[in-house]
């Protein structure tokens, strides 16, 4: 693929960044260059703030008819062109054509579909006596990983309601910014409407948190950066949604099958490298099977080969950059500083590309730091316990709760772990959940409703005495 410009894209145009500079975005299955991005700064924001007043006042004018007809637009277009966002996407974040199609695309061209329904249903309902009116402006700062889906369910609830969107796209994954930039101009959005801004998030992000203009602010990343995102907004008692740390647990139970089944229990470990939201990073198995189930782990792990594109079927992909390399050879020495002992991997593998071996973790103390906080890595910890109810004494220890997978024998059991693991989102002989929950505890923070028409997305008043 040859090299790309990613630029900005305000009042309806792709436009370089007002400091004319660029850094480059890598290929994370082969290291080599994939385009420049724009490096944008303070003037950026500034500009795409003014170009959202603009398009407020226009949108004010828009019936629901309008915006749902917008919507169903958007999504006929993602689904004209899935196959090559796809793969486009899954270049850039280091991950497979296939999950990315699946879990992204597909869910982008539902999710917009479904959003003009919602609006056009909304407009039925003329005898409650709520009113809802916009937000106004909102901001998103997302994270690289499936970009796309995560833009897309921020995007169809903003648009739905009438919201004016300005978004902070990933500079680990630029592609999205170019791809929905290109979307919006082929159905004829409002300019305005959406302003993409490429860039560092340390540049940008404080501002699109913190500039007056703007009333929400909806965030997705990583709790230390979500911290300086909530200080900007929060003295002007802005509406805040923040999506952030997880610490997701795997749970085996007695009886499973590991034997033929280690490929779908370590999918949620594998499948994204540890990065996503959805990933697990502990796995809890009883001690009387413990021995057998690591060496089948051990089997599994050495027979995998790196995956040297997206259209690879190999489940070990790459990293999505060099600095995240650099963050798991250093997680692994705090493993054995702690007391750990590593079973699997540790190192980088020797081939082109920011690939990590896949590394677990034994005998970690369950008090130990690398046990409480983030990993948002290759590195899985492995709890032996003896009595299955010490996995949720320990698992339940976390400062996060987003989410779960339970392997069991039959769903009776699996239900008695299900029932009682602090997790917002808990899936049972499967993975991925289909519609995901924000989680609890520092998960999530602020205002989490979701729709169109909760607080969130729209200033809701309640008329009364007629």
């Amino acid at each position: 693929m040859s090299s790309q410009e990613f630029l900005n894209y305000i009042d309806g145009e792709f436009a370089p960044a007002s400091g004319k500079s660029f850094f480059p975005k890598m290929n994370p299955f082969n290291g080599e260059v994939l385009g420049n991005v724009v490096a944008s700064d303070a003037m950026d924001v500034i500009r795409a703030i003014q170009a959202a007043k603009k398009a407020q006042t226009e949108l004010e004018k828009w019936t629901l008819e309008q915006r749902a007809e917008l919507l169903e637009k958007i999504s006929q277009k993602i689904a004209k062109k899935a196959d090559e966002i796809a793969y486009a996407e899954a270049l850039h974040q280091g991950l497979s054509e296939s999950f990315v199609q699946e879990k992204s695309v597909q869910f982008a061209i539902k999710t917009f579909s479904e959003a003009a329904v919602w609006v056009r249903e909304f407009d039925k309902k003329t005898d409650s006596p709520l009113r809802v009116q916009p937000t106004g402006i909102i901001s998103f700062i997302l994270s690289w990983n499936l970009s796309l889906r995560l833009l897309s369910e921020r995007l169809v609830a903003a648009l739905a309601a009438g919201n004016v969107c300005l978004v902070k796209i990933s500079e680990l994954s630029p592609i999205t910014g170019k791809i929905f930039g290109e979307i919006l101009t082929e159905v004829q959005a409002p300019k305005g409407l959406v302003q993409l801004i490429q860039g560092k998030g340390s540049e940008v992000g404080a501002l699109l948190a913190a500039h007056p203009s703007i009333r929400g602010v909806n965030f997705v990343g990583k709790l230390a950066n979500a911290e300086k995102i909530i200080q900007g907004a929060i003295p002007q008692f802005k509406k805040i949604q923040v999506h952030s740390g997880v610490k997701n647990n795997i749970f085996v139970l007695n009886e499973v099958d590991f034997q033929n089944k280690m490929p779908e229990i370590l999918q949620s470990f594998l499948v994204g490298q540890g990065q996503l939201c959805w990933n697990s990073t502990r796995i809890f198995v009883l001690e009387s099977f413990q021995k057998e189930f690591t060496e089948k782990l051990r089997e599994y792990f050495s027979s995998l080969k790196p995956a040297t594109s997206p259209k690879d079927a190999s489940p070990w992909t790459p990293v999505v950059s060099e600095e995240v390399l650099s963050q798991m050879e250093a997680k692994s020495q705090q493993i054995k500083m702690e007391e750990g002992k590593l079973i699997t991997g540790g190192e980088r593998a020797a081939s082109p590309g920011y690939f990590f071996k896949p590394t677990v973790s034994l005998d970690l103390p369950n008090c130990s730091e690398m046990q409480q906080e983030e990993i948002r890595g290759p590195i899985l910890i492995l709890t032996a316990v003896k009595y299955q109810h010490e996995m949720l004494k320990w698992a339940n220890t976390t400062y996060y709760a987003h989410s779960a997978v339970v392997w069991a024998p039959n769903q009776e059991k699996a239900m008695k772990i299900a029932e009682k693991v602090e997790a917002a989102n808990v899936s049972m002989n499967s993975w991925f959940p289909e519609e995901c929950q924000p989680g609890f505890r520092q998960s999530s923070f602020g205002n989490m409703q979701m729709g169109p028409w909760g607080r969130f997305y729209s200033d809701v008043k309640v008329l009364t005495g007629l």
